[in-house]
């Protein structure tokens, strides 16, 4: 494999690595407010 062949490679990695991380990261928040207004809705357990 060429040099630049092997470098667009690289960089290509790890900007896939930190893209998934920051859509992983997106979920997991969007998850968490879900869960928080759904405990909001239900009424305070005596």
């Amino acid at each position: 494999m060429s040099d630049h062949g092997f470098a667009a490679l690289d960089i290509g990695l790890a900007f896939g690595l930190v893209l998934g991380l920051a859509i992983w990261q997106l979920v997991r928040v969007k998850r968490s407010i879900r869960r928080d207004r759904e405990e909001a809705r239900r009424p305070p357990k005596p």
